[in-house]
């Protein structure tokens, strides 16, 4: 029998995340294949995804300014 790791979907509430708001509606996961960060939204039981960013830094340009960032989603 082979053995592998048990992995869950990134939409799924335990998916390892890097960065919680103080909320808790919101919070940035590294997608499964470590490609890009992934910023997401918690509705109906699960997070749904709203950006894709490769790089940090663009997390910053998608959400700044006056109605980007959702509120309590501040990056540091």
């Amino acid at each position: 029998m082979k053995h592998q790791a048990v992995t869950v979907p990134e939409h799924h509430e335990d998916f390892l995340y890097l960065w919680p708001s103080e909320c808790g509606a919101y919070h940035i996961i590294r997608c499964c294949d470590d490609i890009q960060h992934i910023v997401q939204l918690w509705r109906t039981l699960k997070w749904r995804n709203l950006s894709y960013q490769i790089e940090y830094g663009s997390l910053d340009m998608r959400w700044a300014g006056p109605g980007g960032l959702p509120a309590g989603l501040m990056i540091a």
